[in-house]
């Protein structure tokens, strides 16, 4: 009795079709194109197996399985775990081929077995579900990518114009602020010496930033006089500071304007008040007197 055809480990290391006698030149290789498998009754035919009349002494149940008389039961000899337990030699004498020995008999009939590694060849490369499943899947949306670019575009913007757009305006509206030529300078330095003045109780700085004419207009010839009104007012005030606003040129004259802030600390009668801020508007103007630049004018706004 012979091996039924079927695929078999060649002991090499791959799978080869065993045609029932011997080795064949076929080897499973990945998506290989399937052999024809054989059929129930081939591999019925090639275990041997006959429908034979039971014997008068048989079981009466013999004649309905029909089941003939066998030292190794119903099918004939039968190799060890592949339909039972089965004694050496079943099969007889196998010659060695060129391949390696007859192969065994798989525990499940061999076209099964041929479907079943074909299926796994193909499914080692494939997606579940073939390419129809492929193809028809629903596609996800990238739509997102596009809102969170447009996102990441508008916060930007935003960003961008609340950054922008104060420092432009600042700049317009402090663009006439930075001297522009020396007299300018000369005239901003000219303010600045006065403020001094003040807040230091300096009579020569006064002299410096302003005019006689001027010192005149205001009471402030005497430095003594001078002096005590600015003790009185750095009293009466705190954190007094200038800020140059604009400088315009105008003919021979220069006109600056300030806002000047400060915290009062003392009422008009010299009494002490919680702090409070204060501020003011002024517009001095400064003409060149033998070279020099100095107040000439003051004006509050």
């Amino acid at each position: 009795m012979t091996t039924p055809p079927g695929w078999y480990d060649d002991g090499h290391g791959a799978l080869r079709w065993w045609d029932g006698t011997q080795w064949t030149e076929h080897v499973a290789q990945p998506d290989p194109e399937p052999s024809p498998a054989p059929t129930e009754a081939e591999i019925v035919a090639g275990l041997g197996f006959e429908q034979n009349a039971p014997e008068e002494t048989g079981h009466p149940d013999d004649a309905v399985h029909g089941a003939s008389a066998s030292p190794a039961g119903a099918y004939g000899a039968q190799p060890a775990g592949a339909y039972g337990a089965q004694p050496a030699g079943a099969y007889g004498a196998q010659p060695t081929g060129a391949y390696g020995a007859r192969p065994e008999v798989p525990s499940q009939p061999a076209h099964l077995a041929a479907q079943q590694y074909a299926s796994a060849q193909q499914g080692a490369g494939a997606p579940a579900g073939g390419g129809f499943t492929a193809a028809t899947e629903p596609r996800k949306s990238k739509l997102w990518i596009l809102w969170v670019v447009l996102g990441v575009v508008l916060l930007g913007i935003v960003i961008a114009a609340a950054v922008v757009i104060p420092l432009l305006f600042l700049s317009a509206t402090t663009a006439g602020s930075a001297a522009q030529t020396d007299d300018e300078r000369a005239a901003v330095a000219a303010v600045e010496g006065y403020d001094d003045a003040w807040q230091n109780g300096d009579c020569d700085a006064l002299a410096a930033a302003t005019t006689e004419e001027f010192r005149t207009d205001q009471g402030l010839t005497e430095c003594t006089a001078f002096e005590d009104q600015a003790a009185a007012f750095s009293a009466g005030v705190e954190d007094y500071t200038v800020q140059v606003a604009d400088i315009e040129t105008i003919g021979d004259v220069i006109v600056v304007r300030t806002n000047e802030t400060f915290m009062q600390v003392l009422d008009s009668d010299g009494q002490t008040i919680e702090p409070a801020p204060g501020s003011a508007v002024y517009e001095y103007t400064v003409v060149d007197s033998g070279g020099d630049w100095l107040i000439d004018d003051i004006a509050a706004e």
